[in-house]
Parts: structure tokens; C-alpha cells; sequence
């Protein structure tokens, strides 16, 4: 680097030849850091020679060095353009203080004059760098952003053709202006879904490092984005009404200026998404004054097994625990214990109502400041009075639960089971690396060891048993940051958890399908033949780079993986199940809620049709209000997530 920045100063200077494109662009082609540097070091070159430049001479040498920026922005996609356009505004502006401050300063005027103007040229032309021309690459990203409508295939493809994010119809019509008229029409036609796409569009559009809007351009998507506020705000009424997305709109604006708050509130990210951060002051005072009762200990069965949570290491709500123990006859007994939401409200209470809402805890990127002046890194599904502490299963307070016990031969086979509600007090809080160490080298604490043991026995007599799912499905979720979702675990003490999990949601799916009584299943659907061909891509990929890129490999495919969802009926093809619904984590899922009210209705009770009747309607619509969330929650975390790193 410091060869290439001496060549450059000594040709700027007219002591020396100028450095050969080929060395500057080996060196930039490397990775995105080496190209700003090249590109760090010619701008500042030509600025100070511009500064004070006098000859004809001197702007040759500075058009000459203009080449070769042009030359490395084609070299690597991934320089920041943002920062190109800036520095090249920047220069605009002083070649204009030249020509109207100091053209008499030069010995030539009148080829001075032209020398100035083939140095703009030779400017507009590194402009011209940052976007795309080519109407067959528009095309493709048009295909993909109006037909396909996926943003990870989007993301996917602006990682791989980093320039594609600035380009150009046959109208010469930026791709970001014309996905701006698309959100507006889509605002004004209240149709919520694509103004929620569109919305995430511009985001991703705007988070892109090779992302650039030409003054022009700039003008005339605010100009679009201001008409569309003006007609929303006509009259007092209007605006009024409209208030939501005026906000929307004002906000896209100022984004667009360069002019965003570097404290944007959550709560303004979040209403785009319809997205509640934080709770009313009457479900905050539910989930204060809520408690176990003595009718509580009256009506429920009082479970005396020696009891375990494993969980993360910063794990706040503690909603599912282990107890494993080996019975007279040579069986196994395993308990899943799950903190019982609806032990402490009434289903259609309204804190119950405005959790189901939420759809599930939303787990961002980095922490976001509340209403109290402190930090969550979590939207929660309940307030953390409620979550946290009551209705969390903590060691040594009596918890309201739902137990599952499952007796296990020594084949594996589910020989008895009974789905009880209970109480239950947790004897030890571990966490994943504690129990990883009890498994290899024991413990002391004979109870815990015994039962560690025990559940890592019924784990492989389970893992027996189970023949597994689509493997590219699982070796997604193994590498999955969701918590509200089951994580395919092949080894260890989340093996144990995960086998246990799977076990539940699928023996209590089971149970209502048998039945044929209403559920809310989740389901999965796989092209078998299309995941065999991925997985053998991989596999393909796999041997030649390994290692930390195998990971990686399936983070990245997991945006083009079919996902799952809430139905009433259906299989689970990614984990190889006929049935399998949620129902393990009820303080962090809505979905789970639903069951466990179903299991209220069918289970504990025998259930009149009318009832059945009743509760059929109630999941079908629960089902709609749950699926309707999955895309803007995941909209919602990829955007606070390109917010935050700009924000930095």
C-alpha cells in the first residue's frame, strides 16, 4: 500500500510515471478494505493537488488518476459508493471555485477551461461507475423484487452483484425510486402486506454498502414521497387519520435527505410492522398482581420429583423443566414440565389476548432503551414482571405447570403418558455448559447426576426411535438465532432438550389428531426432490471449503428454505412428522397458548360438540392472526438490524 500511495503522490507531483492500473487493481480486487484504501489514497492525492492546482499539466495528471478510479470501482463491487459519491461531489465543487476564482491564475485560459471540463467528464464518468445500465440486470433484480417478492433471495443477490442495488430501467428510473412509487401506491391502496414488503425493500435497499442516489435521482423520489404526503394530508381530517403513515412517510423522507435521527425510536421502526414494544399500564398491573393461591395447590396435582432447568447462560425466562427418573419395573419416567400460562389468566383475559397478538417474543440484535430509561434486547411476549419472575419456573418457588409424563421401555417406545396440571417447584437451575460437564465427568450432587444420566439414556433410546426429518432442514435450525423456535441439536445437553421438546409437541399433536379434535398444528412442507439436490450442492461446496464457511453456508441458504407455519391440519416435513404442534414455551409463543387452552377444552374435559364447535372457530382464527406476524416479526428484526449497524 505504501509503494502504491508513493508511486501516486510522485506522478501527481511530475516526478515519476503513474503506477500501473494492473498493480492497483490486484491489490483492490482483494477484499472491500484494500479498495477504499486505493480509493482513500487517490482522492486525497487529488484533492490537495487540486487545492492547488495552476497548469494544464497538473489537471492531466488529476484526470489521468480519475482513471484509475473509475478502474478499481470496476474492479471490486463491494467498495462503499456512498462514500465515492460524497468525495465526488466534494471535488465537483472545488473545480467549479476554480473555474470562477482562479481561471485567470492559468497561463492558457482557454485550454485551461477545456482541460477543467475534461476533468468533469472524466468525473461523471466515475458517477456513472455506481450504477447499473443494463436493462437485462434490471430486469433480474425486478424479477425478483415484483415476482419473486423473497428479501433473502433479494439480499442474497445484492451479496453476490453488489452494483445491482443501483440500477436503472429503460427510463433511466432508479430501482430505488421506482420500489419507493410501489410503497406509496401501496400505502395509498391500504393494502398492508406489500406496504410491509416495500417498506423492508428500502431498507435493505438503503442499508447497502454499494448503494448510491445521484443528486437527481434524490430530488426526484423525495419529490414522489412528498406529493404522497401532501395528499394525505390535504385536510385536517385526512391528516389526522393518516397520521401512521404520514409518520411512515416523513421518516422515509429524512432517511432518504441523510438527515435520520441517530436515536430513532423503536417504537417508530416497530408501528411500520404493527409491532407493540411495550405494554399498557393494566396488563403491567396483571402481571404484577398475579400469583399461585392456595385453590391452586387445591385443584392441581403437586408434582415431588426431583426437577432441572437447562437453559442458556443469560436464559431470563425459565420455561420448561426435566425431571427423568428409572421406575421398579425397568422403564423410564420423563417429565416435561412447562410453565402453565393459563394457570394464572383466563384465555380470554386481555393480557392473554395481547400476548397472542404479539405472536412471539421477538429477539433483536443489539438492546433497545425503554420506557423506564433501562435496556431489553427482547420485545417480550408478556411483561418480565409476569415472565420473568411469576410465572418463570425458578428454583424453590412453587410454579403453576402443565406436566407431560411419558414412561419409556427399553426400546424407546411410549408405553404410558398422562398430560397433567400441576405444580411444581424446580430443585436446580443449570445451564447447558453445567449439565455438558455432568455428562462427561459427573457430579457430586448424586440427585442431579442421576438424573442427568437417566435423561441422557432416554435421549438415545428416543434418538433411536426417531428417524429423523429433511436433513437440510435440520442442519439449518442447528445453526438457527431464533429462541422462539426449536433448535435441531445433535449432541449433549441440547440434544436432551431438543429430543424431549420434539418428543412433547409431537406425542400432544398426536393426541388431538387421534381425536380428531381441533389443534393448531405446526406445520412444514419440503420438496424432497429439490432438498436433495441442495443438499448435494452443499454437500458439493462442503469438502472444498469447510469448516467456519460450512456454517455459514447454512445460515445463508436458510432465507430460501421453505419455512414453517400454523394450520389446522398438516405434517412437519422438515422434522419427519405426520403431527407436530408448539406447546413448550407458552411465556414466549402465542402459538403455544392456543394449545394449551385447546388442551383445556379436550383434554382436561370431555367436550361437548357445541364446545368443540366453539373451539374449532377459535384456533381457525388464532391460526390467521398468528401466520399474519411471521413475516413482519422477521421484517421487523432485519430491519432494527440495518438500522442499528448504520446507526454505529
Amino acid at each position: 500500500m505504501k509503494n502504491i500511495e508513493k508511486s501516486v503522490v510522485n506522478f501527481i507531483k511530475g516526478k515519476g510515471p503513474i503506477v500501473s492500473n494492473d498493480i492497483i487493481c490486484t491489490y483492490a480486487a482483494k477484499n472491500a478494505k484494500q479498495a477504499d484504501e486505493v480509493i482513500d489514497i487517490l482522492f486525497n492525492v487529488i484533492n490537495d493537488e487540486v487545492d492547488t492546482v495552476t497548469g494544464i499539466e497538473s489537471l492531466e495528471r488529476v484526470r489521468e488518476l480519475f482513471k484509475s478510479i473509475s478502474v478499481v470501482l470496476s474492479t471490486n463491487d463491494l467498495i462503499d459508493r456512498k462514500k465515492v459519491a460524497r468525495k465526488i461531489n466534494k471535488l465537483d465543487e472545488k473545480i467549479d471555485r476554480i473555474e470562477l476564482e482562479n481561471k485567470n491564475k492559468f497561463v492558457d485560459e482557454k485550454n485551461a477551461i477545456n482541460e477543467l471540463e475534461a476533468v468533469r467528464s472524466e468525473l461523471d464518468s466515475i458517477e456513472g461507475e455506481t450504477v447499473v445500465k443494463d436493462t437485462k440486470q434490471y430486469d433480474l433484480i425486478n424479477y425478483l423484487t415484483e415476482e419473486k417478492k423473497d428479501i433473502n433471495y433479494i439480499e442474497y443477490t445484492f451479496k453476490k452483484m453488489p452494483t445491482l442495488v443501483n440500477a436503472r430501467d429503460k427510463k433511466d428510473v432508479s430501482l430505488f425510486r421506482n420500489i419507493v412509487k410501489k410503497y406509496i401506491q401501496s400505502i395509498k391502496d391500504e393494502d398492508n402486506e406489500n406496504a410491509l414488503y416495500y417498506n423492508n425493500l428500502i431498507s435493505l435497499i438503503l442499508s447497502q454498502r454499494s448503494f448510491n442516489l445521484s443528486t437527481q435521482e434524490k430530488r426526484q423520489t423525495l419529490n414522489l414521497v412528498y406529493s404522497a404526503i401532501d395528499r394525505l394530508s390535504i385536510k385536517k381530517s385526512y391528516a389526522k387519520k393518516n397520521k401512521a403513515k404520514i409518520d411512515w412517510l416523513n421518516n422515509l423522507a429524512d432517511i432518504i435527505k441523510g438527515d435520520e435521527s441517530k436515536d430513532t425510536r423503536i417504537e417508530l421502526l416497530a408501528n411500520k410492522y404493527n409491532i407493540s414494544v411495550f405494554f399498557n399500564e393494566d396488563i403491567l398491573d396483571k402481571a404484577r398482581l398475579v400469583k399461585v393461591t392456595d385453590k391452586d395447590h387445591n385443584i392441581r396435582e403437586y408434582v415431588d420429583e426431583y426437577i432441572i432447568t437447562i437453559d442458556g447462560d443469560n436464559a431470563v425466562e425459565i420455561d420448561d423443566a426435566l425431571s427423568c427418573r428409572m421406575l421398579p419395573n425397568g422403564n423410564y419416567l420423563l417429565g416435561v414440565h412447562i410453565a402453565s400460562v393459563l394457570g394464572y389468566f383466563p384465555y380470554h383475559d386481555e393480557i392473554v389476548n395481547e400476548a397472542i397478538g404479539r405472536g412471539r417474543s421477538i429477539y433483536l440484535s443489539n438492546k433497545y432503551q425503554t420506557k423506564e430509561n433501562d435496556y431489553n434486547r427482547t420485545i417480550p411476549l408478556f411483561p418480565y414482571e409476569f415472565s420473568a419472575k411469576t410465572g418463570s419456573l425458578i428454583t424453590g418457588i412453587p410454579k403453576l405447570a402443565r406436566s407431560y409424563f411419558f414412561e419409556i421401555d427399553s426400546e424407546g417406545n411410549i408405553v404410558n403418558e398422562t398430560f397433567q396440571k400441576t405444580i411444581i417447584e424446580s430443585n436446580r437451575q443449570t445451564t447447558y455448559k453445567e449439565i455438558d460437564k455432568v455428562l462427561k465427568h459427573g457430579s457430586k450432587d448424586k440427585e442431579l447426576q442421576d438424573t442427568v444420566f437417566n435423561l441422557q439414556r432416554v435421549t438415545e433410546l428416543l434418538d433411536r426411535k426417531y428417524k429423523g426429518g429433511d436433513q437440510v432442514y435440520e442442519n439449518i435450525k442447528a445453526s438457527t438465532d431464533d429462541l422462539s423456535d426449536l433448535r435441531v441439536q445433535k449432541i449433549g445437553s441440547e440434544k436432551i432438550v431438543y429430543q424431549c421438546m420434539l418428543l412433547t409437541g409431537n406425542r400432544v399433536a398426536e393426541f388431538f389428531a387421534d381425536n380428531n379434535y381441533p389443534c393448531l398444528y405446526r406445520v412444514h412442507s419440503v420438496n424432497q426432490s429439490d432438498s436433495q439436490k441442495l443438499q448435494a450442492l452443499i454437500d458439493s461446496l462442503t469438502k472444498t471449503y469447510g469448516g467456519e464457511q460450512y456454517s455459514k453456508l447454512y445460515q445463508l441458504i436458510e432465507g430460501i428454505y421453505p419455512k414453517g407455519w400454523y394450520d389446522v391440519e398438516g405434517s412437519h416435513d422438515g422434522l419427519g412428522l405426520d403431527h407436530y404442534c408448539h406447546c413448550t414455551s407458552a411465556l414466549r409463543r402465542s402459538a403455544d397458548i392456543v394449545v394449551e387452552h385447546a388442551l383445556e377444552v379436550c383434554y382436561d374435559d370431555n367436550p361437548k360438540d357445541k364446545e368443540l364447535v366453539k373451539l374449532e372457530e377459535e384456533v381457525a382464527r388464532r391460526k390467521n392472526e398468528i401466520n399474519s406476524k411471521l413475516d413482519p416479526i422477521e421484517w421487523f428484526g432485519k430491519d432494527y438490524k440495518r438500522a442499528y449497524q448504520k446507526r454505529r
